[in-house]
């Protein structure tokens, strides 16, 4: 006999067992026989359902990610609609993403819980893989990062007319070696807030020094700026 009818015999048995088993027996007797057979589907669907996701998800290309830190109203916030209304601005398509994360809230010192020590991970990697492109907080939260050297010194770094109209705006404060350099842009009177149901007081945005999206920080910031 060929494997071919081989296979064919030994299916055709199977079905003529299975069908002389009352019901309960039969699902007892397809698991304990075909569960190793059913776990291997599930791991391969798993797989393929794994590969399809990053495949698409490189289809996208992120275009602007910032964190907004220390909201005192996070069920209020949703950036869902400024965002859109940029990304329109920018001519952006379906898969271009503006992503605004306002998922974080920390203490520092004695207070620090297990969970500030993970957002506090979760940011450094954003700011490590070059991810992160703008950090908006309170003043106490920008001057903790201020000091670990996280944001672009704004009077080298902004445009000419822009740093001209933003003189009120701006916050030095002390750097990792204690020297005050221009690095925060208090947003609080802006659009911002407002649309995004962000409540900070005072608000200070400040650019990641890292970040690999500037020109886009500087379009998002004139945007925010305009009435």
């Amino acid at each position: 006999m060929s494997l071919k009818e081989n296979l064919k015999e030994n299916s055709r048995e199977e079905r003529q067992k299975l069908k002389a088993m009352p019901w309960k027996d039969r699902l007892w007797y397809i698991w304990e026989y075909y569960k190793v057979h059913m776990l291997g589907l599930v791991i391969l669907g798993f797989v393929i359902y794994l590969i399809a996701t990053i495949l698409y998800n490189q289809t996208f290309e992120q275009r602007l990610y910032y964190v907004v830190m220390n909201n005192t109203t996070p069920s209020s916030a949703n950036f869902d609609a400024i965002n859109q209304e940029f990304k329109d601005l920018m001519g952006y398509g379906k898969k271009d993403t503006v992503t605004g994360d306002g998922s974080v809230y920390l203490n520092f010192g004695e207070t620090a819980s297990e969970m500030d020590y993970a957002y506090m991970a979760k940011v450094s990697a954003l700011v490590a893989s070059q991810e992160l492109d703008m950090l908006i907080t309170d003043e106490s939260t920008f001057q903790h990062y201020a000091e670990s050297d996280a944001f672009m010194n704004l009077e080298e770094a902004l445009p000419e007319d822009l740093w001209e109209q933003l003189q009120d705006q701006i916050l030095y404060t002390a750097d990792g070696s204690g020297q005050e350099f221009p690095c925060g842009i208090e947003i609080s009177n802006t659009r911002f807030p407002e649309d995004a149901g962000v409540s900070i007081s005072p608000c200070y945005l400040g650019i990641i020094s890292n970040t690999n999206h500037f020109d886009t920080v500087i379009s998002w910031i004139r945007f925010i700026l305009e009435d």
